[in-house]
């Protein structure tokens, strides 16, 4: 042991910049891995956690018309799926997701995720329970939370019978604490939320609201043709005919997503994660550590000509082969070792930084033991493999050769470290290329006209307490100097995929649409155009105006009519703009504006506030000049006043977060790459020392030693280029497929990674073989 650690010191001191490059190669490797991996990891095992989760699944519908495959479902419909097979065990029904609450717990406020559904919903899940049991939930007024909740609210997780208090204990609506379940796992469907139950008889009988989310539990996998029989069989004798297209589409009418596969499901969740993507960060990981595997071994055959006169010396005096080639081997692993084990100080140094947000999982090294293992010993085998043909190659000269200082290196080690090299430029090509793509989709995103001027727009949301002041806020907020306008919404503009979907009428006059409740000033705030009609006005109720997408595919609608028999009049049409996100044609989707009126009472829940600011008023200060405006008014409220842009961006985190990850490990490559290029240059410049003195005595110039090197990298990059374009177009391409408008992939993507790798490559060439050039021939000669 002494004598390897011996022979590692000496040799990281005297290969110095080497070996550090080397080293910091391995460890950046080894982190980028374990930062992929986690989210991996993440995704592969989303709802996994669930005890039953391989016989749990969503039912999905897909009634005809123009909605296709959705996952909102009439409470009736969920009950007679429940009640159509023997092997279904249970079934969830449930709000379509969770949605953020106040609560009071002896005096503090707690703002908390509430998820709702009806009865024992969370008998589908089972999950784990501190105490009570999930049955609690077919009670009123009693609630289920996590232990972690438990603790917090009360100091333990003894809190069977403890009272919580929506929103403010001075509303007197107590809910009683029914069970505590233990923490389910960040990558789980339902999360941890207070889970409380509707009443018992809302919409029993209504096919009219589909506002629900139906999971099933079944007794075996291996039932599920049969479950699905039965209950085709049993919607064709009990669901009203209008509720699908045609006798002729039952077969095709519903459908079972296993619960392992919702988390890539597409129905109800356009922004899904792909699985392709996950696949493709698996692939990426593991091309990251063949990169540096390939820098080490490089690396170690660039030592070649520097070693091989200690290491045949060594065998004069008497040692084995076998025995040093062992040592080379063990030297190999430590310095594999020692690469991850300061990956690892990496990781502990940058825990709580912006590294956390590429990824949903936790980075914490103490969450993934069996991560942070198995890293350690890929980094043994890594350096097995890559220590096994330079330890071998390095031994295999005779010593009397060496001695005399004449030995030859073989063409067949020049193509494999060649071939590596190479390797490493089509990593770098590839992930730039797909990369470069997924920016112009992000510019093209943020740059569109989206029919109205999202920059200048703020949106703050009116607490629920406060509804019933919201012209109040509205007339207290538009004193504020520098504000041109301020409308109440049910929404945010661009926030979602999907919003409230109407549909009117029937046969040949029905129409689908989607509905944007707002106020009269809403259109005129935002920069909406009118192109026929009117704008609304004050004391307007019921009353749409649809944009010129829903007047073109229904043509009969008129101006101041009903948009069918028997509903609400139409007043005016206004333009096409971008309500939704890029993933759906919004050119092509009927929407409408409506204002509730007297029908619409009780759905009034309008709460976005959308503040028009001047143009040249500092946004950042209008924020917080709202905010204190807001907190004279209701001290202790939160109105989450922020940039539009900032909401906007939101819809797009999944898309944006693995483009933020792609680029990451494109530039990890290109150092990776750069690494390993510049151990081939220093093997090269190494072996040629005495050529470049032979070339300088014959008149050669520095400037034509340099380009002796740098065009045979040349040659490299264009092959691994024309190689790498088709992967790189392919990455890039099944990317964009999640949008429906997407943007042209453009040339310059293409030309500008190649320029990219070439000039970061010459310039790594000419660093290193700069000195050689410029040495003393005389010099080189003599020392050769």
């Amino acid at each position: 042991m002494n004598t390897l650690l011996r022979n590692f010191s000496h040799t990281f001191r005297r290969f110095f910049t080497a070996s550090v490059l080397n080293l910091l190669g391995l460890s950046i490797a080894f982190a980028a891995c374990f930062v992929i991996l986690t989210q991996v990891d993440y995704d592969y095992n989303y709802n996994k956690a669930y005890p039953a989760h391989d016989r749990i699944y969503r039912v999905e519908v897909n009634a005809g018309g123009d909605y296709g495959w959705q996952i909102w479902l009439a409470r009736p419909f969920c009950e007679l799926v429940g009640a159509a097979s023997p092997h279904i065990q249970a079934i969830s029904v449930t709000s379509l997701s969770n949605y953020s609450s106040d609560f009071e717990v002896d005096e503090h406020i707690y703002s908390e995720p509430e998820f709702t559904g009806f009865g024992d919903y969370l008998e589908v899940f089972q999950p784990t329970m501190v105490c009570g049991t999930t049955a609690s939930l077919n009670e009123p007024g009693q609630v289920l939370i996590s232990a972690s909740m438990a603790r917090r609210f009360f100091g333990t997780t003894d809190a069977i019978g403890k009272t919580i208090y929506i929103d403010r204990k001075s509303r007197n609506q107590p809910l009683v604490i029914g069970g505590v379940y233990q923490d389910m796992p960040e990558n789980s469907q339902l999360g941890n939320c207070v889970f409380s139950s509707f009443r018992s008889d809302l919409n029993k009988d209504s096919w009219t609201n589909w506002n629900y989310t139906l999971y099933i539990r079944l007794d075996n996998s291996a039932s599920l043709a049969d479950v699905e029989r039965s209950v085709i069989e049993s919607c064709k004798q009990n669901i009203p005919r209008d509720r699908i297209s045609g006798e002729e589409d039952w077969e095709n009418f519903i459908h079972f997503t296993p619960l392992d596969e919702v988390h890539y499901s597409t129905v109800g969740n356009k922004a899904a994660t792909s699985k392709a993507a996950v696949y493709l960060l698996l692939c990426v990981s593991v091309l990251i550590l063949l990169t540096a595997a390939v820098n080490y071994m490089n690396f170690s055959l660039a030592e070649t000509p520097m070693r091989l006169r200690s290491i045949n010396t060594q065998k004069v005096l008497g040692a084995s082969t076998f025995s040093l080639r062992m040592y080379l081997l063990l030297e190999s692993i430590l310095v594999c070792v020692c690469g991850f084990l300061l990956s690892l100080l990496w990781l502990y140094l940058l825990k709580g930084t912006s590294l956390s947000t590429l990824v949903a999982s936790d980075l914490s090294l103490t969450s993934h033991p069996g991560l942070v293992m198995a890293l350690g010993g890929i980094a043994v085998c890594m350096g097995l493999l890559a220590g096994a043909y330079p330890s071998y190659y390095v031994t295999s000269f005779p010593p009397a050769l060496v001695l005399k200082g004449s030995f030859g290196l073989s063409p067949k080690g020049k193509m494999l470290r060649t071939f590596l090299v190479c390797f490493q430029f089509f990593v770098s090509f590839m992930l730039i290329i797909s990369v470069g793509i997924m920016y112009l989709q992000s510019h093209y995103i943020q740059n569109s006209d989206y029919g109205y001027d999202k920059s200048v727009v703020l949106v703050g949301e009116i607490p629920d307490e406060l509804l019933n002041r919201r012209e109040a806020i509205v007339s207290e907020l538009s004193g504020i100097s520098g504000i041109e306008g301020i409308s109440i919404s049910r929404f945010v503009l661009n926030s979602s995929d999907n919003y409230m979907s109407w549909g009117r009428g029937s046969g040949e006059r029905a129409i689908n649409m989607v509905c944007f409740p707002v106020d009269y000033r809403y259109l005129s705030v935002m920069g909406i155009k009118i192109t026929e009609g009117r704008d609304f006005k004050p004391g307007d109720g019921d009353v749409y105006i649809f944009n010129e997408a829903a007047h073109k595919k229904y043509p009969w609608m008129r101006v101041d009519e009903p948009a069918v028999p028997e509903d609400y009049p139409v007043i005016g049409f206004c333009e096409n703009i971008r309500f939704s996100s890029f993933r759906n044609n919004d050119a092509a989707e009927p929407m409408a504006f409506f204002i509730y009126g007297k029908d619409h009472a009780d759905w009034d829940a309008n709460s976005v506030l959308n503040i028009r600011v001047a143009s040249g008023v500092d946004k950042v200060d209008m924020l917080h000049r709202l905010a204190e405006a807001a907190e004279k008014m209701a001290p202790g409220r939160d109105f989450r006043f922020r940039f539009m842009d900032e909401v906007i961006d939101q819809n797009y985190h999944q898309e944006l977060r693995f483009t933020r990850q792609i680029l990451l490990f494109s530039l990890i490559a290109i150092v990776l790459s750069m690494i390993g290029v510049f151990g081939l240059t220093l093997f090269e410049s190494e072996y040629r020392r005495k050529e470049i003195g032979i070339r300088k005595i014959m008149g050669s110039s520095t400037g034509e030693i340099l380009y002796m090197f740098t065009k045979r990298y040349f040659v490299m990059l264009v092959v691994c280029f024309v190689l790498a374009v088709p992967f790189g177009w392919w990455i890039g391409h099944d990317w964009l497929e999640s949008f429906s408008d997407k943007t042209p992939i453009r040339a310059w993507v293409f030309v500008a990674s190649f320029l990219l790798v070439s000039l970061i490559t010459v310039l790594t060439v000419t660093f290193q073989c700069w000195k050689n050039a410029n040495e003393n021939p005389v010099r080189s000669i003599k020392t050769e």
